[in-house]
């Protein structure tokens, strides 16, 4: 994924779906600088932060 898009889906009033190691994500921040994002994954306490470029942009709505 590309940062402007990680931006774009972080803003979004949609839930696009996103995957990181085949896991479904929630997009938290975004480190522009870093080119890092702080995620969730989906139903569990568990955050970190990855390169946004092993994010997946699914395009659909989660």
């Amino acid at each position: 994924m590309i940062i402007d898009r990680a931006l774009e889906i972080l803003n979004s009033k949609d839930n696009i779906r996103v995957l990181y190691e085949n896991d479904p994500i929630w997009i938290e921040s975004v480190d522009t600088e870093n080119r890092k994002a702080t995620i969730s994954i989906v139903g569990t306490a568990q955050t970190m932060e990855v390169p946004i470029s092993s994010l997946t942009d699914t395009g659909s709505p989660s």
